[in-house]
């Protein structure tokens, strides 16, 4: 931490919370070091368990300002325009960038920038290098956005593992996300690039509500464009260009495999 304020000069330090585990043990490390949070932001893509945005309001929006990069209506426009996103990594950095990435960038400039010159704003993330042997090998401490340098990453927990997550979390007695202790992901993001149907059928078992609003979605999806959630992209879709993968940095429960 000291090490990135040193190098960036942040005017702005802003704690990015997913709902997960991983984000709350950041913001909570954060808040011991005594890191003054100017900003909470979570990232509502609206095509996740709606608990999960609804817990992260209730708490973190009692600590201090807080904001909801929302994607608003995105998801399901896209869907019904063009059909589901399809299925694998590059899918997975197309939506990343509709759900995720560009409501961040939004909600960045909306709250902070506004227009001003030389803003640098340091957005604390929970990414850990022991989740994949892609991110061992590449995941940096801390990173400028690459379409936007003036926000600059910094992974606060970079070198923890999941034990060590998981202790801390306990003896500061942090409060968690229910939908993360049942479905052991923050399920903020149920988008169907990278989700199985397995995890599917177990938030649809737990989240009813959420599995019908899918089953709907999909049912008029299928009508109109041939193919459902979680389906491979009938397609070559040459929009579908993908991201860097070390880059994803509020995604990371999709990304722990590559």
């Amino acid at each position: 931490m000291k090490q990135a304020i040193e190098e960036f000069s942040p005017t702005h330090i802003v704690s990015m919370v997913s709902g997960g585990y991983d984000s709350a043990a950041s913001d909570q490390v954060a808040r011991e070091l005594g890191v003054k949070i100017d900003l909470v932001m979570h990232g509502n893509t609206r095509c996740g368990i709606p608990q999960t945005s609804e817990f992260v309001r209730d708490y973190y929006g009692s600590l201090g300002e807080y904001v909801e990069a929302d994607a608003g209506t995105a998801y399901e426009d896209y869907v019904l325009r063009k059909g589901f996103f399809g299925k694998g990594i590059a899918a997975h950095g197309f939506s990343y960038r509709i759900l995720k990435a560009t409501p961040f960038r939004k909600a960045v400039s909306k709250h902070i920038r506004q227009r001003k010159r030389d803003v640098r704003v340091m957005l604390l993330n929970g990414a850990r290098k022991d989740e994949s042997e892609n991110r061992q090998k590449h995941l940096q401490t801390f990173r400028r956005d690459p379409a936007c340098p003036n926000n600059i990453w910094v992974n606060l927990i970079h070198d923890w593992d999941q034990q060590s997550r998981d202790d801390y979390l306990r003896s500061r007695a942090t409060p968690l996300n229910p939908v993360a202790t049942q479905l052991c992901r923050s399920g903020e993001c149920m988008c169907g690039t990278m989700q199985t149907a397995q995890e599917r059928g177990e938030a649809a078992a737990i989240y009813p509500e959420w599995g019908n609003w899918l089953s709907e979605l999909e049912s008029e999806a299928r009508r109109l464009h041939g193919f459902g959630w979680g389906e491979p992209f009938p397609k070559v879709d040459r929009r579908q260009k993908m991201l860097p993968l070390d880059f994803q940095p509020m995604c990371k429960d999709c990304v722990r495999s590559t």
